[in-house]
């Protein structure tokens, strides 16, 4: 009797219930499914309203292959008065999830191997792939975005060996160009106020042109890892005031122009790998992030001078 009543208390597992939620989930995936369907929803999203004829012209098919993929998605597509094309918010919803996982296919560096590839083990391509991996770490950077407490901490090593050098040669990074500073403090604000601004004018970047939740403590916490090539500008800086020697000849203006050039495909690889994004968006981003950097840094070589 026992033994039957504690058998009746046992739970039974639980059913999924199919809900209207994972209707629109299968209607949005079906339509993703083919290359044509997934070009029409982005030649009407780009466009807003288009026409039968317009769809026809761009993708040069027949009339009744066209009607057949637009009925297969045409939950996501409604018509005006005039009977053009537009996206539902349905649509909308499956053109987003479209350009996210492009972005994440694209940020995720996976690339299919085929069986039927020879694998290329010369010299020279040992050495193309090094300088690669040097400008464009991904996976490091993957690797740092995936823990971004311990990124943090790690981080603060590279801004306490970029702070020391400063204050010792008597050197700030405006807009990763030196500028002579004489109280310790500039020297501070220089070092902090470069990894702080450059964080919040990236996100900032972000969310003005792809208009995306972001998240900015893990490009806060990567952005030190960014800023090697200027800690090895403030180091040969440092060196050169207590090293006297003929090899030691590189101008400091000379070693920022060319931590510049590295530091640009380290922030961008930065950006596509903390938030997902392909190297070309990542890029604009940067860039845009770089120029108001070159202003600012402008404008207070103009003060200070």
């Amino acid at each position: 009797m026992a033994g039957k009543e504690k058998s009746s208390t046992v739970s039974s597992p639980k059913v999924y219930d199919e809900t209207i939620d994972s209707i629109e989930e299968e209607i949005v995936y079906t339509a993703l499914s083919s290359q044509i369907r997934r070009d029409i929803l982005s030649f009407i999203q780009a466009n807003e309203k288009v026409g039968f004829l317009d769809l026809k012209k761009k993708f040069d098919v027949k009339v009744g292959s066209l009607y057949h993929q637009l009925n297969s998605m045409k939950e996501l597509w409604d018509q005006d008065e005039n009977k053009k094309y537009y996206l539902t918010d349905l649509g909308k919803v499956a053109y987003n999830l479209l350009i996210l996982n492009r972005d994440f296919i694209a940020s995720s560096d996976v690339k299919l191997t085929l069986e039927s590839e020879e694998v290329d083990s010369s010299f020279f391509k040992k050495i193309l792939s090094g300088v690669i991996s040097l400008f464009l770490p991904r996976r490091i950077f993957r690797y740092l975005a995936s823990e971004t407490t311990r990124t943090l901490f790690e981080g603060l090593i590279i801004i306490g060996a970029m702070l020391y050098f400063s204050i010792d040669s008597q050197i700030v990074l405006v807009g990763f160009y030196p500028l002579e500073v004489m109280d310790w403090y500039y020297s501070l604000i220089g070092v902090f106020g470069l990894w702080i601004f450059l964080s919040l004018i990236t996100v900032g970047f972000k969310a003005i042109l792809y208009k995306r939740k972001f998240n900015p403590f893990k490009l806060f916490s990567v952005i030190p890892f960014v800023l090697i090539p200027s800690l090895l500008v403030l180091f040969f800086i440092w060196l050169q005031t207590k090293v006297t020697a003929t090899f030691l000849f590189f101008d400091g203006q000379i070693i920022s122009i060319l931590s510049q050039v590295w530091i640009l495909p380290l922030m961008t690889t930065a950006v596509s790998q903390t938030e997902e994004l392909t190297m070309n968006r990542s890029s604009l981003i940067v860039l845009f992030t770089f120029y108001f950097t070159y202003v600012i840094a402008f404008v207070l070589y103009g003060i200070t001078g």
